[in-house]
Formats: structure tokens, sequence, C-alpha cells
């Protein structure tokens, strides 16, 4: 793995923890870190076979026990509550391990493996650093994994589901569907659009290289992330009582849920796969619109998934471009002035969540529910749903499904 140090070289400067805030790290943790640290830059400077198997297992396990303790830190409490030094030297002691790995896997597959893995938890627990430098080792490493892979899979559509596809379209009424547009200039969507109805704007995304010469594939996202961990969720809908997350690589994730059938469905739902990612998201724009907002944050998150995934009844606080990049959804909106028949959660964790099944509601329970107008569309490729703050939405994919939203206030 000499090859690597060239490609990612550390100096003993980049390493001290004394540049970062030390008031909430205890003296344990910065013990700790400083052995590793000794130890991680003897082995950089020494050979493999110079440093013995003995040593090579006493640092992992002070890597994995620092790992350990600063994962514990990390869930004690509410997440937005902990200590951003925390996070950082979660993904400094991450860097670490995916670094002892690349020197030190007499495997070339596994080290590889365990490497990348390693890089994506510092990514998706930490805080960048080093000017992304675990964002860079994981892109590098993902598409050496794809080169070494024996046989590059051939990747064909599920024919199950094009079989059953039409069966699973709703019954849909005209007078109820949403307005469409294409390319409305920035005037028009400031005055006759925003904050006042839902469109589907179509044009938009015609210059996205996702839809064009970088065209997202099952193919192409094995290509561009098939070895990276990402979180998904497991269940139809976060409102299921089986409901969880799970950590797994993006090939597994398409082998597993995308094209096999499976009684539990899997998504990758509401994630900031960009950042972790930045490849994918030169694949995609933001659209002009989001910068008539009142902040520059504009939040960017990824749903990918099969047929049947589910987002439940819900509103969220700020304006939002769904964008449809493969596949088609279902959507179904209501308005919140309609919001006391829609039967909210009463619990603080879902009070923006409806209790019922919009597509087989329990009348008996939610008697008022039909009475609500509402508004519905199937979203397809190439198309992007707006959607005003606290316009209540559900949404059903009728296929292979990934979709890019656009969160702006």
């Amino acid at each position: 793995m000499s090859e690597f140090r060239n490609l990612f070289p550390l100096r003993s400067d980049d390493l001290q923890l004394d540049k970062m805030d030390d008031k909430k790290l205890n003296p344990s943790i910065r013990h700790l870190f400083g052995e590793i640290t000794q130890m991680y830059l003897e082995v950089r400077n020494t050979s493999s076979a110079q440093f013995s198997e003995t040593d090579c297992s006493t640092l992992l396990l002070k890597i994995d026990s620092a790992l350990h303790y600063v994962w514990e830190q990390l869930h004690t409490g509410q997440w937005k509550d902990v200590d951003p030094e925390w996070r950082k030297l979660y993904s400094y002691v991450s860097l670490f391990k995916a670094l002892l790995c690349l020197e030190l896997g007499k495997d070339e597959g596994s080290g590889l493996d365990n490497a990348i893995a390693a890089c994506d938890m510092g990514l998706i627990m930490g805080e960048p650093i080093l000017d992304g430098l675990l964002s860079n080792i994981a892109d590098i490493l993902n598409e050496k994994l794809w080169m070494l892979s024996e046989t590059k899979r051939a990747i064909q559509e599920n024919q199950k589901e094009h079989e059953d596809s039409n069966g699973c379209y709703p019954q849909m009424n005209k007078e109820n569907f949403v307005e469409t547009v294409h390319v409305p200039s920035i005037e028009t969507f400031l005055l006759d659009i925003m904050d006042k109805k839902p469109v589907v704007i179509t044009g938009v995304m015609d210059s996205w290289p996702a839809m064009s010469e970088s065209r997202w594939s099952v193919d192409y996202l094995r290509k561009v992330a098939g070895y990276r961990t990402v979180p998904i969720e497991i269940g139809s809908k976060y409102t299921d009582d089986a409901w969880s997350q799970s950590l797994t690589t993006v090939n597994e994730f398409i082998d597993n849920y995308i094209l096999t059938s499976n009684a539990t469905a899997g998504y990758l739902a509401q994630y900031q796969l960009f950042q972790q990612i930045p490849q994918l998201k030169k694949d995609i724009l933001v659209p002009d619109y989001c910068y008539l907002g009142t902040c520059d944050e504009i939040q960017v998150n990824a749903w990918f998934g099969p047929r049947g995934t589910i987002s439940p009844l819900h509103y969220d606080p700020d304006h939002n471009f769904l964008s449809q990049v493969v596949g088609s959804k279902y959507i179904r909106l209501y308005s919140e002035e309609v919001t006391s028949s829609l039967y909210p959660h009463e619990q603080d964790l879902l009070f923006n969540t409806s209790q019922v099944d919009v597509e087989h509601p329990d009348l008996e329970h939610f008697p008022l529910f039909p009475s609500a107008p509402y508004l519905e569309t199937i979203l397809e490729s190439g198309s992007m749903l707006y959607l005003p703050p606290r316009m209540w939405h559900y949404v059903r994919s009728l296929s292979t499904s990934f979709s890019v939203s656009f969160w702006w206030k």
C-alpha cells in the first residue's frame, strides 16, 4: 500500500490535537489520541515488514478504543447539542484507521474495503477535516475497488417491477391535478407561485448532468458510490412500529432492496448524500428559484429506494423543490387550512405527521379526512414539484426512484 503514501501525504503538523479546542476533551482521550498519532507516524515512516503484527494489533486496538469512546460522547444527549470538537475528533481517528488499513492490509481487497468504511463513518458521524481528505480518499478507493472487481456486473432492470407497475398507479381525478408550468421566469415564480401554490415545473432539470451525460442508473451509482457506506431506513414508512435504521454499502443496498424483491422495504431517505459524495453533487444543479429565499443555506437531500416506499402525510417548515431524477412518484397535497381534518399525531416528535393512512384511511377513527380537499400528481423523471412551506404532502414511489429535495427558507 505504499502507493497511497504519495496520494495522501500527511505531516506530523497536520495531526496535532492542540489545534483543536480541547476544553471539553478530557485528559485521557487527549493522551490516547497522542499515542495513536505517534504510533501511526511510526508506521507511516516504516515499512510494513519492519512494523510487527503485534504493534499493528496494538495500534488498531487503540484506534478502535478511541472510536468507541468518542462514539459514546456523540450519542450522549441530543445530536444537536454534541460539541463539534467530538465530531472532529471522530473524523481524525477514522482517518487514522483508514490510512492504517491501507498501509498494512495484506489482502488488497479487504484493506480497501475496511479503509473506505472507516472514511465513510468519519464523514457520517464527524466534521470535515484537512480540506475534505476523508472524502477524497473514499472517492479514490471507490474507483479502485470498481476497477478491481473481477467482472463488472451486468445491470438489468427488475422485470417484475415492469410487469406489475400498472397495478400500483392510483385512480386520479383530473380536477385535482397539480398545475404544470414549463420553466417559469424568476419574476413569474416570485409573483405568481412562491408561497401561494404548488406547481410541477418542467424543463429546469434538462441541463442537469444527472439527466444527460452522467445519467443516473444503477450501474452509474455502483461505479461512483458502490462501496460507500450510507445510512438507510428499514420499513415502508417511518411511522411503522417495526421501522429501523441501518448502515450498508450502496452495492449491498442495490442488491438487497433495488434489484431484489424484499418483503421489508429499504430506503435511503432524507440523507445529505451529496456532502458525503461530492462527485454526485456535480451531477445536479440548485434551482435558481432557491436563491429568492432569506438564507444562503440550502439543504440538499437524497431519496433513493424501490417501488412502494412511502413518506407518510406530513409537512415541512421550509420551501421545497422535490426533483425527480429516476422513476416516478404519486404525490397528494393538502393545504395548511385543513390540518384539523388530517389528524396530526399528538406526540412532539411527530407533530407534523398525520395519523391517517392516506390511500387506505380508517374512516371510523378519522371521519373528517374524506372531506378535506386535495391536489395530486404523478411526478415523472425530469420534473420537479414546488411545495410551499407547511403544505401537507404524501409520497409513494411507483417504481425504483431517485429524488433530490432542496429545502430553503
